[in-house]
């Protein structure tokens, strides 16, 4: 059976991690097919969103440290540079990523969901980046992504550590956006999915583009940046539709992605 699982739900794509004997540790021949299946999702024009979970207890608890020991300076640069081109293909995906995080999110596993749009942890969720305590940091993006997401402070505070944190932690800090029952977190996943996918999916593209645009520019260039966007969405299919809509007062709006 193959280490990720596809599947396809009306227009939502989920990859699930099937790993579970080694809680979905990342090791080169995973990482690669994780990424092929990207590829797979994006080349598919019915998707309007994708959902990333893991199967058992871990969404992905993190390297293959065994994998990883035996490789010296020159290699391990090879395979750094693997895990972090992947997490800049998740980041920069037309599409809107979801993690649904089940279980342990740790070291590379965290650093894969912070490339992703949205955080969606079970109650049960563990995340960290635990590199310190092997004598190492982050080599897929962690150090770069975590304290964009959670400010620098507290980033800092959990990179030095290596503490674990749990599901509740994480939201408090703005690392996730929602916690869940273990039970209902596909569901909510699918739900969220679902409510990006009614709206029009060149908009959504759109505002990720910028969103990330503006993470690392000026407020006047992310600002005239955005307000291109805006105009070029007016000459699309999507923003008469949803207008027009709006003004007929009309329910159940069906966007063409043109």
């Amino acid at each position: 059976m193959s280490d990720v699982l596809y599947e396809k739900r009306n227009h939502t794509g989920i990859l699930t991690f099937n790993r579970p004997s080694s809680l979905n540790a990342l090791c080169e021949s995973f990482m690669k097919e994780i990424r092929d299946a990207l590829e797979k999702a994006e080349k598919d024009p019915e998707l309007r969103a994708l959902i990333l979970t893991g199967c058992g207890k871990s969404f992905i608890a993190g390297a293959d440290i065994k994998e990883m020991y035996a490789k010296d300076a020159d290699s391990i640069f090879a395979w750094s540079a693997l895990g972090s081109e992947l997490n800049m293909k998740i980041e920069t995906m037309k599409l809107p990523v979801i993690a649904a995080i089940n279980g342990y999110a740790l070291g590379g596993g965290l650093e894969l969901a912070l490339a992703c749009d949205i955080r969606i942890a079970s109650e049960n969720a563990k995340m960290g980046l635990p590199e310190t305590s092997l004598g190492v940091i982050c080599g897929a993006g962690g150090t770069q992504r975590l304290p964009r997401v959670i400010g620098e402070s507290a980033a800092k505070e959990l990179i030095y550590t290596a503490r674990r944190i749990d599901a509740q932690e994480a939201l408090r800090l703005g690392l996730v956006s929602r916690v869940v029952s273990a039970e209902s977190l596909m569901e909510e996943a699918l739900r969220l999915a679902e409510s990006i996918g009614k709206n029009a999916p060149i908009a959504v593209r759109s505002a990720k583009e910028a969103i990330r645009f503006g993470r690392d520019a000026s407020i006047e260039e992310g600002c005239l940046f955005e307000r291109e966007a805006f105009r070029v969405l007016f000459e699309t299919e999507d923003q008469k539709t949803g207008m027009g809509a709006f003004i007929r007062k009309e329910k159940n709006v069906v966007f063409r992605n043109k």
